[in-house]
């Protein structure tokens, strides 16, 4: 009877065993083939460091650098996450292996996630194939080239001069700088994109403008989204981002919407810009949709997010 129990006991064991070693083999196969990984904190399973970033993000990062050093790497969930700290590493990332390393990920909460605009945008364009280096090849040209920034100048000028003026009406009376400040700022782009400005001084200073809008964005998009770091998620938008983002999406929409439709139509823009060629003329020039017209119009906005809305207190180092 006992060796009855022996040899089934020994039947059963054979193929657990013959699994296990299967196992093992695939295991160390696959990391094998994959390159070693810079060193980092240790993961945890299933959150990975997701736990050790923290309420401020930037001041752990540099932390870890002085650990690890300039190259890292992370774990956020399933994401993997390789940090370039330095400059020699930011210019090896950035410049030397461009081509390797310009992988491009789309947060679950961008408007262009869905299929339907993913084929008009810019900044979150799934793969850079021929249309991005298209639409790339016109705003280098008409905005960022050295021609471009010096026919700027005259607004740029303008505008700080107007903010002066503004300041100096407002003596003996409460001034935000901030607002004002971001106003003027956020105007220069207005003019450099379509020729007027979107932002009264007086109306901003009063508190409730387009900077508290601004300010709305800044926090949306630096909201951490779970869907980011289990892509599994995505589609539930548990957090409910995308829906808010979207939100978004079609109010800047509908402020592009009657902007071009007026330049369509040869309305006039008013001032004495209204000869000179804009960056909307260059892209009604180059048989751009309005639907591509209005998400480019409005990724320039939301790129001018980050460099107004700073809380000072937020990064204390």
């Amino acid at each position: 009877m006992a060796q009855t129990h022996f040899t089934e006991g020994s039947t059963m064991f054979s193929p657990i065993l013959v699994l296990l070693s299967f196992l093992f083999l695939i295991f160390k196969h696959i990391k094998a083939s994959n390159p070693p990984l810079p060193p980092g904190p240790y993961p945890w399973p299933v959150i990975g460091n997701l736990l050790q970033m923290g309420k401020k993000p930037h001041i752990t990062l540099t932390n870890f650098s002085k650990q690890y050093g300039p190259l890292f790497s992370l774990r956020l969930g399933t994401q993997l996450l390789v940090v370039g700290s330095s400059k020699a590493a930011a210019m090896e990332i950035l410049k030397t292996h461009d081509r390797i390393l310009s992988g491009r990920y789309v947060p679950h909460m961008a408007p262009t996630k869905s299929s339907e605009l993913n084929h008009l945008s810019l900044g979150w364009l799934v793969e850079c194939n021929a249309k991005w280096k298209y639409l790339r090849t016109i705003c280098k040209t008409e905005l960022f080239s050295c021609r471009a920034l010096e026919s700027q100048t005259f607004i740029r000028e303008e505008k700080v001069m107007q903010m002066v003026g503004f300041i100096n009406t407002r003596e003996g009376k409460v001034v935000k700088i901030r607002e004002v400040a971001t106003a003027t700022v956020f105007n220069m782009l207005s003019n450099i994109l379509v020729s007027r400005d979107l932002i009264s001084l007086e109306h901003e200073n009063e508190g409730g403008g387009v900077c508290t809008v601004l300010e709305d964005i800044a926090k949306l998009a630096s909201t951490p989204n779970i869907s980011d770091f289990y892509p599994i998620l995505g589609r539930l938008d548990l957090q409910g981002l995308q829906k808010k983002t979207m939100e978004l999406h079609r109010r800047s929409f509908s402020m592009c919407e009657s902007i071009v439709k007026e330049r369509r139509d040869g309305k006039i823009r008013g001032g004495d810009n209204s000869t000179r060629r804009d960056f909307l003329d260059s892209l009604i020039n180059n048989g751009s949709s309005d639907d591509q017209i209005n998400l480019l119009l409005m990724i320039h906005w939301f790129l001018f997010v980050p460099s107004v809305v700073v809380n000072e207190n937020d990064y204390d180092i």
